[in-house]
């Protein structure tokens, strides 16, 4: 059997800060790379760069496994928010519901009670990472964002219909 990087070597629990600065580090990948999946040598620079910050090894196969064990736990998390009956508290990054509902969405779906008062730590991070498919550009919104004022969505639409073209703002403009 082949052992990866250091792998013999002791190796680290997962605490809740390397678990955010590999987030971090997951986060920022995705965006550099156009969403792509990271491979094991990516995950072999995130080491370096989590023992670089947390003081704390991991091994290639260890971060693989916490990669998708995350995936896992964001795809129960947005199964539980695209729930009918769900909504979203904005203040508390958590689901809402009437006490039935959830319940009844927890007695079929175990393990979701974890997600009642806490909602998913870097909801944000988590959804960059791990969302299929991501929307990007001057219209990219999710279900889970606050949503903006009529200022803001003038200026988002005038964008998207005219890009590239500057406003004209006739008081500042001199001919």
């Amino acid at each position: 059997m082949k052992i990866l990087y250091d792998e013999a070597e002791d190796t680290a629990i997962w605490t809740l800060a390397s678990t955010h600065a590999l987030l971090v580090l997951l986060d920022d990948y995705v965006k550099k790379n156009q969403g792509a999946r990271p491979i094991m040598r990516d995950f072999k620079v995130m080491s370096e760069k989590i023992l670089g910050t947390c003081y704390k090894r991991y091994a290639l196969t260890q971060i693989k496994s916490k990669y998708h064990r995350m995936s896992v736990v964001y795809a129960k998390f947005k199964k539980l928010i695209n729930h009918t009956g769900f909504g979203w508290d904005f203040d508390n990054n958590t689901p809402t519901c009437p006490n039935n509902v959830w319940s009844d969405y927890c007695k079929v779906n175990p393990g979701a009670n974890k997600f009642k008062y806490v909602g998913l730590p870097d909801y944000d991070m988590n959804k960059n990472i791990f969302e299929k498919s991501n929307a990007i550009g001057g219209l990219a919104y999710t279900s889970v964002n606050q949503p903006c004022d009529i200022d803001e969505e003038e200026d988002i639409e005038e964008r998207f219909l005219n890009p590239g073209i500057l406003p004209f703002d006739a008081d500042k403009e001199a001919f």
